[in-house]
């Protein structure tokens, strides 16, 4: 997995202010879920770039330090205020949109790497290790998990060559509104089938994230059962099967 040249990518917003659907807010449990998944990431041995970025303006300082110390990693670290830039009914994935356009313009990282996993900044991935090692064996332009007909992408991580971010996901998340049903995760898709339809590669058979923090719109954490667990992997497996045969 060293010789895999990757990004991640945590957006992040400390304090959403007025943001609507949105049941987390408070700025102290945020900024506490922010630093538990800054070391989660920082402390993992087989990512070597981060990107992070902030979006409301918070203090950065405890990000910054904690980077500083860990001079064998390349991190960027990114303050704006655009959280409040924009009209508030437009949704926080137009936020997060303002995020990846705003890392893409800016960062160093950016510049010299071609391949980046996108986060949302306050999870912890517990099998991000599992997943990166077969994004690798995949070798994909794309790597990431659609359901509900394909109109649906699961993007609390997904991974993409910079091609696809800077062809097709930036061009798509312009579009987000929340206030006409036109959300982060179906723009997300359709990036996905447009960068398909263009000739990119999509992986077949991706592995299901298992995440550790809170989801925002209800404040519930995320919590999969044993019985889901299993589920989930005899699906993958089945999925795997019938991908890898060409009579069914």
């Amino acid at each position: 997995m060293n010789n895999f040249d990757f990004a991640i990518i945590l957006t992040s917003t400390i304090n959403p202010g007025d943001m609507p659907n949105l049941v987390r807010k408070d700025v102290e449990t945020r900024f506490n879920d922010y630093k538990k998944s800054f070391n989660f990431w920082i402390n993992n041995k087989n990512i070597k770039k981060i990107i992070f970025i902030e979006n409301s303006g918070y203090d950065l300082t405890f990000f910054r330090t904690l980077a500083k110390s860990n001079q064998h990693k390349e991190i960027d670290i990114i303050s704006t205020n655009s959280n409040n830039s924009f009209d508030k009914k437009l949704g926080k994935g137009y936020g997060q949109y303002l995020c990846l356009k705003e890392v893409f313009n800016s960062s160093e990282i950016s510049k010299k790497t071609n391949y980046f996993i996108d986060i949302a900044g306050r999870h912890c991935i517990k099998n991000f290790n599992s997943i990166l090692k077969d994004i690798i064996s995949n070798n994909t332009d794309i790597y990431i998990n659609l359901s509900d007909n394909l109109k649906y992408a699961h993007c609390n991580m997904y991974g993409g060559s910079k091609k696809f971010f800077l062809d097709y996901v930036l061009p798509e998340l312009e579009k987000t509104n929340d206030s006409i049903n036109s959300i982060f995760e179906n723009r997300i898709a359709n990036a996905t089938l447009k960068a398909v339809s263009g000739g990119m590669s999509l992986s077949k058979t991706p592995v299901y994230h298992d995440i550790e923090g809170y989801m925002g719109t209800n404040g519930k954490k995320y919590k999969i059962s044993i019985f889901k667990e299993i589920k989930l992997f005899f699906f993958r497996k089945l999925k795997i099967y019938f991908f890898n045969h060409k009579k069914y």
